[in-house]
């Protein structure tokens, strides 16, 4: 029910709730404060958590409306008598609110706490409403913590927050916590579809879909939208003038860009950037876009179509996009364009063009630094180097150097955690067929050895060797896997002298030694 207020009043305040059923998606909680009233057992101090536009303030004035009212009907305000009017109005004498963003300091606390003793002026109860509750100082919680926990029989406070991680736990304890959660696409477009009929405007549902999208779970910033939107096109504009007023016209090359990511195409991905570019179009925006594919076909891929909000025909275009792409290139695809930072010119193409050619370059090696060059004494002559001569059949390219830094690069692009455990690997055997991994510990063999990592572990393997192998995994010994570590083997190099420790001469690396 919209509250009884003048037609120039924007519509998120003329439609702010004026009875706990009224609150769009918040029923356990709306339920337990209607309960509460009902029954009389109302708490001394609450506190309302949850995102912008969920609520908070709106229900603690019901909350005040509700204790003050002298006939409640199950627990809701009248809206009849003169209390409840008062209310309406926006003229209760017996509601405090205050906002503690602008007055967060221990003054505005002791003059807050010397007014408690002051006894209602009309109803029952008088309410103190601070929001924003955890911008106060930590002197001002001092202040507040003892009449938070006795107050006057008369005073119950409402302490809102978006963010109660920063209470002090002293605060959180003294009060009846409720945590608002955002409010569902599907019940934001049924209260966005009752203040249409309500106030004359003829959107369709999918027009109002695309308004709850934007908004974020934001109620009261999704109603701004709607009256952004009328205000912009009229009572009666089209879904397409709708994402027009809002930004989000959608752009095939969203859906192109998307299309050449799965395809693995870079050039044809980086050529949808310079268009789109070209055409002014905000490279964030295309950025948005492309996640938001890329995360549908993720959840495709998954079996989890179900939770998309998307229309049959989007998702009849992404499916077999969703079949083609690897689920790795996926993932990695939707990490380095959520991570694209635009903060500096959101019309830049240069941070999506970083982030595809991260996604379907060719992997970049990294130049060893000044220090490391130094390090390495560089032969004197192409004189082959010393050991035993490759496995029959054994190609020059399985190297163990380089081919375990190219199978821990690949590992990278796919599982972080895997690829560190990988580096403590070393390469024990490669031929035609197999791969063998040698790790120092057993607990690490066990771990790799599962049939999840195996299977990551054969893909790269393949990938790297260029030819299908197995990949078998062992426990080396100590000479194997080199212990003592990379400063150890960097102070033999210069000389040093090893002293001899518990573990004997199986401390120094053997290829040291």
């Amino acid at each position: 029910m919209a509250s009884e207020a003048p037609g120039s009043q924007v519509l998120y305040r003329k439609w702010r709730p004026q009875r706990f059923y009224e609150v769009v998606g918040q029923e356990p909680v709306t339920r337990t404060l209607r309960n509460a009233v009902a029954s009389g057992r109302v708490a001394h101090a609450y506190l309302l958590c949850g995102p912008r536009g969920t609520g908070k303030t709106s229900l603690g004035r019901l909350i005040a409306k509700a204790v003050n009212c002298p006939s409640p009907e199950d627990g809701e305000p009248c809206n009849r008598c003169p209390s409840c009017l008062e209310y309406l109005q926006g003229q209760a004498p017996d509601l405090v609110e205050m906002d503690a963003a602008s007055n967060r300091g221990i003054d505005e606390i002791r003059r807050l706490r010397d007014r408690v003793g002051l006894a209602p002026m009309g109803g029952r109860y008088k309410v103190y409403l601070i929001d924003e509750v955890h911008m106060l100082t930590q002197e001002a919680y001092n202040a507040l913590l003892k009449t938070l926990e006795e107050p006057p029989p008369h005073v119950i406070f409402v302490l809102a927050t978006t963010e109660p991680h920063r209470l002090p736990a002293t605060i959180v304890s003294r009060c009846q916590r409720f945590d608002l959660r955002r409010i569902p696409m599907q019940a934001a477009v049924d209260r966005l579809a009752q203040v249409c009929q309500a106030e004359g405007y003829d959107i369709d549902r999918r027009g109002l879909e695309q308004i709850a999208r934007a908004s974020g779970g934001s109620l009261r910033d999704a109603i701004n939208l709607l009256e952004q939107v009328v205000a912009y096109y009229g009572p009666s504009p089209t879904a397409d003038q709708v994402m027009d007023a809002l930004g989000l016209r959608a752009d095939p090359r969203g859906h192109e860009l998307v299309a050449a990511i799965a395809r693995g195409d870079l050039p044809g991905a980086l050529r949808v950037v310079a268009s789109a570019h070209d055409d002014g179009v905000e490279m964030r925006q295309l950025a948005r876009e492309a996640v938001a594919h890329l995360r549908a076909l993720l959840l495709l891929r998954t079996g989890a179509a179900d939770t998309l909000d998307m229309a049959q025909e989007e998702l009849a275009e992404l499916e077999p996009l969703a079949r083609s792409a690897p689920e790795a290139r996926i993932v990695q695809a939707l990490k380095a364009l959520a991570g694209a930072d635009f903060r500096d010119d959101p019309y830049s193409p240069l941070p999506l063009e970083l982030a595809l050619v991260e996604v379907l370059g060719p992997p970049v090696r990294s130049a060893p630094s000044s220090a490391q060059a130094a390090a390495q004494d560089p032969p004197a002559d192409p004189a082959p180097a010393e050991g035993p001569p490759p496995a029959q059949g054994q190609p020059q390219a399985d190297d163990p150097g380089p081919l375990h830094e190219r199978l821990v690069s690949l590992c990278r692009r796919v599982n972080l955690s895997l690829a560190d455990l990988l580096g403590s690997a070393r390469i024990a055997r490669v031929d035609e067929e197999e791969l063998v991994l040698g790790f120092p510990y057993r607990q690490l063999v066990e771990h790799m050895d599962r049939p999840m990592y195996r299977e990551v572990l054969e893909r790269i393997a393949s990938e790297a060797l260029g030819r299908p192998v197995r990949v078998r995994l062992e426990l080396a010994s100590p000479s194997r896997t080199g212990r003592g570590g990379h400063l150890l083997r960097e102070a033999l190099r210069h000389g040093a002298v090893p002293i001899a420790q518990e573990g004997g001469e199986d401390d120094v690396p053997a290829e040291e030694a």
